[in-house]
């Protein structure tokens, strides 16, 4: 039997819902890259998509030393068996594409750039034929889009990187355009900033709502767990819909949904000991709110400590993997596995824990590490196996070797293949 992979890749962390979770039966694999792509402008490959039997890769164009800022984006449409561009679209306003979703037929690309207004496109996934251009039009300071969720019936739920006070400091808001581009109806400001650059955080959209993360506050005396808020188009922010147990500094939370439930991990640091973190795992009926079960995990190695992002996917079996990473996106901890019993094991992959997990490929685990040398290694890993004194373990069924891609490597899955993309290329390997 033949290697499958099957399904889209829609959103930056697969689908709506975010589970990175991809349909596969990977049998006797031997991989294989079957073809490599590079814009031809020379310029940066930023956002990737899977959509149907093509692939969707959203390019800017080099820096023009003679119009910096008059740079445009470029879409294109790949077919995923060959790597030939079916179609090129060159965005009609000079700002970077900051996200990409593919919902009800419609492939909504967002553009936009600090001091910029934000440009909301639709195409046709395949042929990229222009369906509408929209500038959505904010009441308050925003210096970039970090994500983008597309509901059913058009509307848009952004992701903001907002500087409500001071430029020094900064945190998340969440606004809804309706499918009219109307000015949006909701919009959220956390109610305490950060220093340095907001991160995307991952929340996850369930048709219309969105489930969006609220970090913890630590003080000795009154510590405040993180939670997740649930938001609706035309409704204001309210009190947070389901908090998490653990407390301590760095407290976070990473939420995705499937069905019908919301799958959450929050962690926080040891306040006495930085080397170690709290991890606890639970899921949420959406329709009622109730916890259906929870793990907890209260020795979980870190290093040096809890990293400020993290990546959350959902087994076929409802099993919940987390990975803390650092800044620089290497793994601050093991790939730790929730149950439903209530167990949590941390699971290595590879020598060090050296991969960085990235989706749910049927019954293994797609990782992927980058070489002090630029080289990227792409690999399959089964969990399942059980050693008598060291617990699960993660075991290398398939890697392959696909070269310098140009760094900041994310790796997808669909269409019948493997996809890995770095700053500057793209590749394709098949199983």
């Amino acid at each position: 039997m033949a290697s499958v992979i099957l399904g889209e890749w829609t959103h930056r962390r697969g689908d709506a819902g975010g589970a990175r979770a991809v349909a596969a039966e990977i049998d006797k694999p031997r991989p294989a890259v079957a073809w490599t792509w590079r814009p031809e402008h020379g310029g940066h490959v930023d956002q990737f998509r899977v959509v149907g039997q093509n692939v969707v890769v959203a390019t800017m164009m080099p820096r023009d030393a003679g119009a910096p800022g008059w740079e445009h984006a470029v879409v294109y449409a790949i077919d995923a068996h060959t790597g030939v561009v079916i179609a090129r679209r060159e965005l009609p306003d000079p700002a970077p594409v900051a996200a990409m979703v593919l919902e009800s037929g419609n492939l909504h690309v967002v553009a936009t750039r600090r001091g910029e207004p934000i440009f909301w496109y639709a195409l046709s996934p395949v042929d990229l034929v222009p369906k509408h251009r929209r500038i959505v039009a904010l009441a308050t300071h925003y210096d970039d889009v970090l994500e983008a969720w597309a509901s059913p019936d058009g509307g848009l739920w952004l992701e903001l990187e907002a500087a409500p006070e001071a430029e020094s400091r900064h945190a998340l808001a969440y606004a809804f355009a309706d499918g009219a581009g109307a000015t949006p109806a909701t919009y959220r400001h956390e109610d305490h900033g950060t220093e340095g650059t907001a991160v995307a955080r991952d929340a996850c959209a369930g048709g219309a709502e969105l489930f969006a993360p609220v970090d913890g506050r630590w003080t000795a005396d009154a510590p405040v767990p993180p939670a997740l808020s649930r938001l609706s188009p035309g409704t204001d922010m309210e009190a947070p819909w389901v908090s998490a147990t653990v407390v301590g500094p760095r407290s976070q939370i990473h939420a995705l949904a499937a069905d019908g439930s919301v799958y959450a991990v929050a962690a926080a640091q040891d306040p006495e000991r930085p080397e170690r973190a709290r991890v606890e795992a639970f899921v949420v009926d959406r329709a009622t709110g109730v916890v259906q079960w929870r793990a907890l995990g209260d020795r979980v190695e870190v290093k040096p400590q809890l990293g400020d992002s993290a990546r959350v996917a959902r087994r076929p079996n409802g099993e919940l993997l987390f990975q803390s990473l650092g800044a620089d996106g290497t793994p601050c901890s093991a790939l730790l596995c929730a149950r439903p019993d209530g167990r949590l094991d941390a699971i290595a992959l590879g020598p060090r824990s050296r991969y960085v997990l990235d989706a749910a490929l049927g019954d293994l685990v797609l990782a992927h590490r980058e070489n002090k040398d630029g080289r990227v290694e792409v690999g399959g890993f089964d969990i399942d196996g059980e050693g008598r004194l060291l617990g699960r373990r993660g075991a290398l069924r398939w890697i392959i070797d696909v070269g310098d891609l140009g760094a900041a490597t994310t790796v997808y899955a669909g269409a019948g293949a493997v996809f890995v993309r770095g700053t500057r290329a793209v590749c394709a390997v098949r199983l």
